[in-house]
């Protein structure tokens, strides 16, 4: 779980940030997330999941697709909510605002 450190620094990109849980699964909840693309900003709700799930070290789940970015996105049910997320892999476990940054560097 993540540590009040941790969400401090989270909530400092998102201000609204916090932990959830599903089925043994921990998230950052990230409302509103403000994310850097194509010239501009986009916003979106997010999921940071900092754990394993379904063979990826890390995942960020969104609320709504990005245009352009991502390749092979898939839909999930997460938190009685629809989510979706696109393969990108290999972004181990680490502090929640430095695995944060490493998924949206594939959406610029």
């Amino acid at each position: 779980m993540a540590s009040e450190q941790d969400l401090d620094e989270l909530r400092a990109v998102c201000e609204g940030a916090k932990m959830m849980s599903e089925g043994g699964c921990e998230f950052a909840y990230l409302p509103q997330i403000k994310i850097p693309h194509a010239g501009g900003t986009i916003v979106r709700d997010a999921l940071l999941c900092l754990q394993q799930r379904d063979g990826y070290l890390t995942r960020l789940y969104l609320s709504e697709q990005v245009p352009g970015r991502g390749n092979n996105w898939t839909s999930h049910r997460i938190l009685d909510r629809a989510w979706h997320t696109w393969s990108w892999n290999h972004v181990p476990a680490d502090r929640p605002a430095v695995v944060l940054a490493q998924h949206l560097r594939a959406l610029r």
